[in-house]
């Protein structure tokens, strides 16, 4: 590779190259070109839009006059229709709805270097020392989603070699060669933005198969279907079988038009949340554009916009929901189909204790919906595993799960949510509460008196526990005595004083803790013990207009609250209550607890091996190895979940476990899946690693006005050794880099 001049050095030869750079580009079309305009100290971006090719000297004269200014200089790829178009939201021109044709595919390769494209580019733009760009002239004109979709194979393809995966979007901006770069100087050391290599190929989109198309994506890339695809359900009816899984707010979203004041925000930002919360619920790509196309914040319908529009909108919501958790580990994988669209209907016409109790609790608290799963399983948990018990050909399973939640903020009321299903445990069975806090010999002391009884360790900040079980001697072993613990095995600890010994526990841990911290905590040991796959992981993010105003109980609430309560009773007295017992001569010999065989149906054995071998299979061809363990262990869960809540619905000597109640299990178990692979897909980076990229993200969230080296250190409580480490590694790997602001030294995002 060349090394380049500073831009001072080569000012006087620049436009006539620009110029040339941009027939290279735009070849024969005709349309507008978007130039960006940032300013390096204030970070604000002015955009200008020039006809081409009639303006084709203006484009060049007004870069040339920028360039020379503390100014980063951009343009957008793609041919606009209209310089003045401009969205109900107010955005544009540089819009994909304004995208009038392509004339080359683009990729922001980063720190990718160009010799590993599969396909030669025609233009290869060095923005920085090791960044690059890369375009590919076509031969014809091509539509902008058929552009993009290539684009994006393109750069998943190489995100592993360092190609930004974000950078396949239409109106992607990228810079202008021959302008300055000041991220790395100033007016008269800024290195130039180069173009490297060009060549006279011109390709067709053809040439671009050798790209594999994202299996897990491939759902999300496809033209709107034809409208018998499109379910025929009434979008009630839709939001209405997914009540169990739904935020609240999404009937309040799809019923009800934003105001006119500040119209086109509130009807962007309105339909966008209304799709999130659709995809976080469960639907497919069809019942969220359903419901989307009536809702009342459906800006495409209000505008007289063709349905194309809104399904783009809709199916990239799903390719992000996809990325932000990290569901796509390599181009061969899948996002599995778990359940038919029959079987989803089935279940969801179908209500139990754990549906009934959501509905409650999504009444009472604003705690975000899915943490009230956890508490319903939680609660069947504690009354039913002190007595069922699963015979299998590995061993007896009994029905206690471990449920972990998380969460960065108070504002998604985890807490919250734990202390629903704590008042109601402390209402009904308060002796099933074992402990908040105690030390592994403490823990066990407690439980060598509770043989074959619920044991519940409620832990609110469990981040703490697990900082302490991983860096604090006398901690050591005791994720593993846990893990023994809820496989229900015997333990005996021989002490100085005394020897522990277990029967039988029934062992429960309701979980909650910092997500980020979470994160940077977890190992690989803590994956090889067993310890975290017995957790069921549920993460949320914060939702701030989610938050109700704090007032006085409402009576509707505790009428319904002593109806769970009851529920709840029942379910405790038929499976805990004390039966009594008779001599052989009828005569009265006393009282014993009882104990429920479960059964499966040989259909639903079926059933959950289908289950267990796709989670299997998805783990496996993800080429990520901890996610094998994770993912059997949830099967196991699911398995359990499935007992409780068959046990729920029945009254009866023997639980029966039938397909429906696998498939009721499967439909909570696939979000559980979505939560756990993105909590463990970071599994395997040290400590060092963690600890950048929070400092990374906190930097990236101080929009470009950067954080002092003293603020960081304080935050995450470094000390000079350590942050000598964490910045200079980060200041060569070109993430941040140094900048006077004020007169003060801070650190910024590299852009």
């Amino acid at each position: 590779m060349s090394t380049y001049a500073t831009f001072q050095d080569a000012v006087e030869l620049t436009e006539e190259r620009r110029r040339d750079f941009f027939k290279l580009i735009f070849q024969k079309g005709e349309g507008f070109v978007c130039i960006a305009f940032k300013h390096h100290l204030n970070k604000t971006m002015d955009e200008e839009f020039y006809h081409y090719p009639t303006q084709l000297d203006q484009i060049c004269a007004s870069v040339d006059s920028r360039s020379q200014t503390l100014t980063h200089v951009y343009f957008c790829p793609q041919l606009l229709k209209d310089k003045n178009y401009r969205r109900e939201d107010g955005k544009g021109p540089r819009v994909k709805e304004n995208v009038k044709t392509c004339t080359a595919l683009w990729a922001d390769l980063d720190t990718c270097n160009p010799q590993y494209m599969q396909v030669k580019p025609s233009i290869v733009v060095q923005s920085s020392a090791g960044r690059f760009q890369a375009f590919w002239r076509l031969q014809n004109e091509i539509d902008p989603i058929e552009a993009q979709m290539i684009c994006q194979r393109i750069a998943y393809f190489h995100a592993d070699q360092g190609a930004d995966k974000s950078g396949w979007d239409l109106t992607q901006l990228l810079r202008v060669p021959y302008t300055p770069n000041y991220k790395y100087g100033d007016m008269t050391t800024a290195p130039l933005v180069v173009v490297l290599s060009t060549e006279t190929s011109l390709y067709r989109p053809a040439e671009f198969e050798i790209y594999p198309s994202y299996e897990a994506l491939k759902k999300y890339n496809q033209p709107i279907p034809e409208i018998p695809d499109i379910p025929d359900e009434d979008a009630v009816n839709i939001l209405q079988r997914y009540r169990s899984t739904l935020n609240p707010q999404a009937f309040g979203l799809y019923s009800t038009p934003p105001d006119f004041e500040d119209e086109g925000e509130k009807w962007s930002g309105k339909l966008w949340k209304l799709e999130k919360l659709c995809i976080e619920a469960g639907m497919t790509l069809e019942e969220v554009f359903a419901v989307c196309r009536g809702a009342a914040c459906n800006k495409y319908k209000r505008d007289g916009r063709p349905e194309i529009h809104l399904w783009q909108e809709v199916s990239k919501s799903f390719i992000e929901y996809i990325q932000q958790h990290n569901l796509i580990t390599s181009s061969t994988s899948s996002l599995p189909e778990f359940l038919t669209d029959k079987e989803v209907a089935k279940v969801q016409s179908r209500e139990t204790f754990v549906e009934r109790y959501i509905k409650w609790a999504a009444n009472v608290t604003d705690a975000s919906i899915q943490y009230h799963q956890a508490s319903a399983f939680i609660l069947l948990s504690s009354t039913i595993s002190n007595t069922a018990m699963l015979p299998t050909s590995f061993g007896n399973v009994v029905p206690n799960m471990w449920f972990m939640i998380l969460a960065d903020t108070t504002l998604t009321r985890k807490s919250t949510a734990m202390d629903l299903a704590w008042d109601l445990i402390m209402d009904t069975d308060p002796g099933a509460i074992l402990a908040t806090d105690g030390s592994s010999e403490g823990i066990m002391s407690a439980l060598k008196d509770r043989e074959k009884r619920s044991s519940i360790y409620f832990r609110d900040e469990f981040t703490g526990l697990l900082e302490a079980i991983s860096h604090k001697d006398y901690m050591a072993g005791m994720s593993e005595a846990f893990t023994k613990l809820y496989d229900g095995k015997d333990l005996k600890r021989l002490l100085r004083k005394e020897e522990i010994h277990v029967k039988s526990p029934r062992f429960i841990i309701y979980a909650g803790g910092i997500k980020s911290k979470t994160e940077m905590l977890l190992n690989e040991e803590h994956i090889n013990s067993g310890f975290i796959p017995r957790f069921v992981i549920i993460t949320a993010e914060p939702d701030p207009s989610n938050i109700r105003p704090v007032g006085p109980p409402k009576p509707i609430h505790t009428q319904s609250r002593e109806i769970i309560k009851s529920e709840l009773l029942d379910i405790l007295v038929h499976y805990t209550g004390p039966r009594s017992v008779s001599m052989a001569d009828g005569s009265f010999a006393g009282q014993m607890r009882p104990q429920f065989d479960v059964k499966l149906t040989d259909e639903a054995w079926d059933r959950y091996n289908q289950f267990e071998t796709i989670m299997t299979t998805t783990a496996l061809d993800s080429g990520l190895w901890h996610l094998t363990p994770v993912y059997d262990r949830l099967a196991k869960s699911t398995l359990k979940a499935a007992i409780l809540i068959a046990a729920s619905v029945q009254r009866r000597e023997e639980i029966t476990v039938t397909v429906q109640d696998i498939n009721h299990a499967i439909y909570y178990s696939q979000h559980w899946r979505t939560y756990a692979t993105e909590m463990v897909s970071s599994i395997g980076k040290s400590q060092d690693e963690r600890l950048i990229d929070q400092v990374f993200k906190l930097i990236a969230s101080s929009k470009g006005i950067g954080l002092a080296r003293a603020e960081i250190m304080k935050r995450f409580r470094m000390d000079s050794k350590k942050a000598d480490l964490i910045f200079t590694t980060m200041l060569q790997r070109r993430l941040i880099i140094q900048v006077q602001l004020a007169g003060q030294p801070r650190f910024i995002e590299v852009l």
